[in-house]
């Protein structure tokens, strides 16, 4: 699924595409810009930082895994120790590797780009609005003609979520 993310200079035009939207059967994101200065910024997740934490989550799972069988059963061969303590220490590797790329792989569209998540972050300084719907890709003109219909200054189809880091 995509999403398509309409940028407004005003709230009345952020709205009126909500209601279009919402009239359609979406449900659309709104993120607008605090006006208390002693608010955080919004800061949006990257892709790269959100991928790197399930890497090495599920990394560490995937040598679990792997390693305590393989423990187990080294106890029970007969072969030198030397061996044992060689395999032993070499096994969980693999599942960590595994592991690695399970995660990174499940994770693959959450987080925008850096350089996307940048834009919006800069859009927001600004003051302008954010109004993000997922759609399937046969109702992405759809979408888009009613951002721009709203007065949309720019509208983007972007792959990721706009998930928020916490303050």
């Amino acid at each position: 699924m995509t999403s398509v993310v309409g940028i407004f200079d005003s709230e009345r035009c952020a709205a009126s595409a909500r209601v279009i939207l919402e009239d359609a059967g979406y449900r659309p994101l709104s993120v607008s810009p605090s006006h208390d200065p002693y608010d955080p910024p919004i800061v949006f997740r990257q892709r790269g930082e959100v991928m790197l934490r399930a890497a090495v989550k599920w990394a560490i799972i995937g040598a679990l895994i792997i390693e305590i069988p393989s423990v187990i059963i080294l106890m029970f061969l007969p072969i030198d120790i030397n061996v044992r303590i060689f395999m032993g220490s070499t096994v969980w590797k693999f599942g960590a590797a595994f592991g690695a790329w399970i995660g990174a792989i499940s994770v693959g569209d959450h987080g925008l780009d850096t350089e996307r998540a940048e834009d919006y972050e800069r859009e927001l300084d600004l003051g302008h609005r954010l109004l993000i719907v997922n759609v399937d890709r046969r109702d992405r003109p759809n979408a888009r003609g009613a951002f721009l219909e709203s007065g949309a200054v720019e509208v983007r189809d972007v792959i990721g979520t706009f998930d928020r880091k916490p303050n």
